[in-house]
């Protein structure tokens, strides 16, 4: 199973995200889901990098992805950091919908 759990501070904006495990319908390598789960975080990550100039912080292992986002961003870079994320967030959300039993979502706001 796959769990995405995404954080969000009080404004709503998504201030780091994880993804744990495998969903394991197909061997390593053909397993079009965790590829397209895999896609989504890591492109989300080279997108803050590459596109927006932010500096995440995160971390790539085996079954776990993890990112944060840095704390000091001003209007701009907060609004075009939450509109990438909320679009991987709606990626993710599509493959729940078609797999449902291997894609667990938790979205909640942290103080």
């Amino acid at each position: 199973m796959i769990n995405v759990k995404v954080w969000r501070n009080p404004q709503n904006d998504i201030v780091r995200y994880a993804v744990r495990g495998h969903s394991n319908i197909a061997p390593m390598g053909k397993d079009i889901v965790c590829a397209a789960v895999s896609v989504l975080a890591q492109t989300s990550i080279i997108g803050l990098y590459e596109v927006l100039g932010q500096r995440p912080r995160y971390s790539i292992e085996d079954g776990l992805l993890e990112c944060t986002i840095i704390e000091d961003l001003n209007e701009t870079q907060r609004r075009e950091a939450t509109l990438l994320l909320e679009t991987m967030l709606l990626g993710f959300q599509n493959i729940q919908q078609q797999y449902p039993d291997i894609i667990v979502i938790d979205d909640e706001e942290v103080s």
